[in-house]
């Protein structure tokens, strides 16, 4: 029987050094890093996104980063086939994919080779129930999902108004609640030997001051002009694109509006990023077999490394990388 391929995932919330670590090991294991976040695939978005820098990208190749205009929809259906590819191409190279990233339903779903259908799907219905959520707003849809659904209105927080409208239009559609369908993807076989890396802090207040920090670095280096270009396009466009409801953007769309000042759509940048966090821990702490790595007990993303190593070497993973220190990384 042919082993499955290898691929070491760095995942958890936001703000905790999972770009510098994941670099790293790809370094170390001479690995290429696939993207695991649902809006660094945005081109135009690169500062409210965190996508890496040019310094970053240049340590270690990158991939399903800025690729696509942010006009387009991408699903975690679409994740999972690209990622997936992306994954082979990898390995045929003799190079281990590094996943990184802290979109929680995109680790879940490719990981444990989650399927989907696309059978149920009707542009019009979806535009339909987008036009209502914009006019009565995502609490309205949240509380329909859960009539219909209510064990699916339970795992989708109401904020994530794709997913309630997906979950809506599946149930509307095929007249079966969506969780009877991810319960069936549930099934499938793991499609990879994986192990996960969860960089957290133990001290909860460390990490709200590193998500402060980072939003203000993000002020610096041009996120409100960023932001003011999306809000520009979203005002001509027939509806909101996705990338419209990411944490940084639609916090200072009432600022341009003239609604509020910009010092309080800061503030409330920095408050969904931490409530955000917290929604992550969450998640994560539901997966199976993570390993947390505790960032303000380690030696920064050395002490980091050199734990993942450690831990590889545990379960026996390290041993079974088939590393080519000559692979071709191009």
């Amino acid at each position: 029987m042919t082993e499955k391929p290898v691929v070491i995932a760095v995942t958890g919330p936001t703000a905790t050094g999972k770009t510098a670590l994941g670099i790293e090991l790809a370094k170390k294991l001479y690995g290429e890093i696939v993207s695991c976040d649902s809006m660094q695939v945005y081109k135009g978005l690169e500062i409210g996104t965190a996508q890496p820098d040019e310094k970053e990208l240049s340590q270690a190749r990158h991939h399903l980063v800025g690729f696509l205009g942010w006009e387009e929809d991408f699903s975690v259906s679409d994740y999972v086939k690209l990622a997936g590819r992306t994954i082979a191409e990898i390995h045929d190279r003799g190079r281990l994919p590094v996943l990184v990233g802290g979109t929680g339903l995109y680790a879940r779903s490719l990981l444990r080779g989650f399927t989907f259908t696309e059978e149920c799907r009707d542009d019009g219905l979806r535009d339909k129930l987008f036009l209502e959520a914009q006019e009565l707003g995502p609490e309205e849809m949240h509380r329909r999902l859960a009539e219909l659904d209510p064990e699916s209105a339970r795992e989708i927080h109401p904020n994530n108004v794709k997913r309630v409208l997906r979950a809506l239009e599946y149930c509307m559609l095929s007249g079966e609640p969506f969780s009877m369908q991810t319960a069936r993807s549930r099934k499938a076989e793991p499609p990879y030997r994986h192990v996960m890396f969860c960089p957290v802090f133990r001290d909860r207040q460390r990490l709200y001051e590193r998500i402060n920090a980072r939003v203000d670095r993000m002020l610096e280096n041009g996120l409100v002009c960023e932001a003011e270009r999306l809000y520009s396009y979203c005002q001509s466009a027939p509806k909101p694109p996705t990338a419209a409801q990411s944490i940084g953007y639609k916090e200072l769309f009432p600022y341009f509006q003239g609604k509020m000042s910009l010092e309080e759509a800061v503030e409330n940048i920095k408050m969904e990023s931490r409530r955000y966090a917290k929604r992550q821990l969450t998640w994560f702490a539901r997966e199976q077999d993570v390993r947390y790595l505790y960032m303000d007990e380690l030696d920064g993303v050395e002490g980091a490394l050199e734990e993942c190593m450690k831990e590889l070497e545990n379960c026996g993973l390290y041993a079974g990388l088939s590393l080519q220190k000559g692979g071709d990384a191009d």
